[in-house]
């Protein structure tokens, strides 16, 4: 077994390549149209297919973890990002292209899925949702830079050069996982593949873990609303390019790790609960200011960012507090509990990045009124589950930031 700083490194690349694939995609998006010579709606399905295939693998990857063990999964599952990668780095036309990322995203989110699996294999409940803290700080920064990475090589090298940068990362992530990772999957009982399906039906009739993923799911399509949207907006309603974006992301980005590294002491101090609930208001207070400056007539891209980086802040505090509930519901299936939590995210995400690309983008109030509707449903509707039946609180440090070794 690796060490505990070397695990949680590793971890967190794992689950990075799948937001690096997709947020270094985003500022490509308007050269593939122009590429492709279709409209932005169209370039969207590179996103948003793609997004419905990281949903309906999820619910393979964790079930199957469960059953076969989590490397075996992992590392197969990141060798299927490599070819998805180069099928769409070549692709003649949008189909192939939106082809290969189906296949590169199904693979690349098994990292997401299975290292939650594999905290709660290591460290239990209470040390999971710790080390859940520490990769979603850690994971932060590989989004961060790929929009800026993707930025440059876009307009050095062309649109295809971002899928042949995943398809290399993949390859050294699967190779680093062969190395480095160890089987943590307690042995599977003789219940036969059924099992694999029952343990999906089993965790959705848990009403502790919708009061957690339905928050979770709701500010994570809020996000990727604007991951679709965004690029778009600022290119037509401020004239910034994709370089422009990508730097502009990197405030964003630095947001969101900021709250992570303060959500350990949020959390011990404030407990799992109320930090969901104040991280939540936070993120609505946030995209309230954006909407009023919009209104009060100011133009300027920092409309949309600071309004986005004040939401990062408090889903910095909220979202792993709700990971971390969501699987500690079903700490009796770990992989079935992170599988069907990725799949209504992402499927929630994918829907709302395919709406992205028909709204009008001519002025950053629709993507963020749309972001203020998901976020007050995301809390409203935990709230009310959280009211209505008994459910297991996230533990007390649920994302205590994992304390210092």
């Amino acid at each position: 077994m690796p060490s505990h700083a070397s695990l949680v490194v590793l971890l967190a690349a794992l689950t990075a390549i799948g937001p690096f694939a997709m947020q270094a995609l985003a500022p490509a998006l308007p050269a593939v149209a122009r590429d492709f010579g279709v409209s932005a709606a169209a370039a969207q399905l590179l996103l948003s297919v793609s997004l419905a295939a990281m949903a309906l693998s999820t619910l393979i990857w964790g079930p199957l973890s469960d059953r076969l063990g989590r490397r075996p999964v992992l590392i197969g599952a990141m060798w299927l990002a490599v070819v998805g990668s180069a099928i769409a780095g070549v692709a003649p036309d949008l189909g192939f292209a939106v082809a290969g990322r189906v296949l590169q995203s199904a693979g690349a989110v098994a990292g997401m899925v299975l290292s939650r699996a594999i905290a709660q294999d290591v460290y239990g409940r209470d040390g999971a949702a710790a080390v859940i803290g520490q990769i979603t700080a850690a994971m932060v920064v590989a989004p961060m830079l790929a929009p800026v990475l993707s930025g440059f090589m876009v307009e050095w090298f062309g649109w295809r050069s971002v899928f042949a940068m995943a398809a290399a990362i993949a390859v050294a992530l699967a190779l680093l996982a062969r190395a480095r990772l160890p089987e943590t999957a307690p042995p599977s009982d003789p219940r036969g593949w059924g099992d694999v399906a029952r343990g999906l039906v089993e965790v959705g009739r848990r009403r502790a873990f919708w009061a957690y993923s339905c928050y979770g799911v709701a500010s994570f399509s809020s996000f990727l609303f604007f991951v679709g949207s965004a690029p778009f907006v600022m290119q037509e309603a401020y004239g910034v390019g994709p370089k422009g974006y990508g730097v502009y992301f990197i405030l964003v980005s630095l947001t969101y790790m900021l709250a992570n590294l303060l959500c350990g002491p949020i959390t011990r101090r404030m407990g799992g609960e109320r930090a969901i609930r104040a991280g939540a208001l936070f993120a609505v207070a946030g995209v309230v200011f954006g909407i009023s400056l919009a209104l009060a007539g100011v133009r300027d891209p920092m409309v949309l960012m600071s309004s986005v980086m004040l939401q990062s802040l408090g889903a910095g505090v909220s979202v792993p507090n709700a990971m971390a509930g969501a699987v500690g519901a079903a700490h009796d299936r770990p992989g079935s509990a992170s599988g069907l939590m990725g799949f209504c995210q992402f499927l929630g995400g994918g829907v709302m990045v395919q709406l992205a690309g028909f709204l009008p983008h001519g002025s950053v109030l629709p993507t963020l009124a749309v972001m203020l509707a998901l976020l007050i449903a995301g809390l409203l509707s935990h709230l009310w589950l959280v009211r209505t039946a008994p459910v297991s609180r996230p533990v007390a440090g649920a994302v205590a930031g994992a304390r210092e070794d």
